[in-house]
């Protein structure tokens, strides 16, 4: 009974080299994504002015909706290019209240580090997400068919490639011809 206990406890303990080779798996999933967030995807900039503009653009639908539900208190008795002039402008002014209230709130360096750690976090997420969903879709290819599709088509398109473009290049002088010979 006893050596059933410790054959037990033994056998539990064989599986701890998959799991480590799998979280190093999905850590190197983790660091590739974090890797191609920052240095493809912008890292931690953020036009945060697309919150203004999503604000200008409800608030419109809800202005239109105001407009058809109750016409008297519309702009529409002023003459049609006032009335398109004015919403522009007040659009415009409520772009530039929203951007100044963003900026008066990021101003603030733990909530600015704070909003860049959120963001890069969110596009690194996007990118884990995508990255196991088109891993689970596609099949898996042998490694040998892999191999024999890079040396017998990639390889000699790559070597076409780095012939063909700086020859277009010099023909259509697309960059000018004392640059390819100094």
């Amino acid at each position: 009974m006893e050596s059933e206990l410790v054959s037990g406890f033994m056998t539990e303990h064989a599986a701890v080299i998959f799991v480590f080779f799998f979280l190093a798996e999905y850590a190197s999933i983790v660091l590739m994504c974090l890797l191609v967030s920052i240095l493809f995807l912008g890292g931690y900039n953020f036009d945060f002015s697309i919150f203004a503009h999503i604000f200008v653009f409800i608030y419109n639908i809800y202005d239109y909706i105001l407009d058809f539900v109750d016409p008297a208190n519309s702009l529409s008795d002023m003459n049609p290019l006032h009335a398109t002039r004015m919403k522009q402008l007040y659009n415009e002014q409520i772009i530039y209240d929203v951007n100044s209230y963003i900026e008066n709130i990021l101003s603030n360096p733990v909530i600015e580090n704070l909003v860049y750690a959120l963001v890069i976090g969110i596009k690194t997420s996007i990118m884990i997400f995508v990255f196991i969903w088109v891993r689970a879709s596609f099949p898996r290819i042998r490694f040998d068919q892999l191999m024999s599709y890079c040396w017998t088509v990639l390889l000699p398109l790559v070597f076409a490639f780095v012939l063909l473009v700086p020859c277009i290049l010099y023909v259509f002088e697309i960059i000018p011809s004392n640059v390819l010979f100094y």
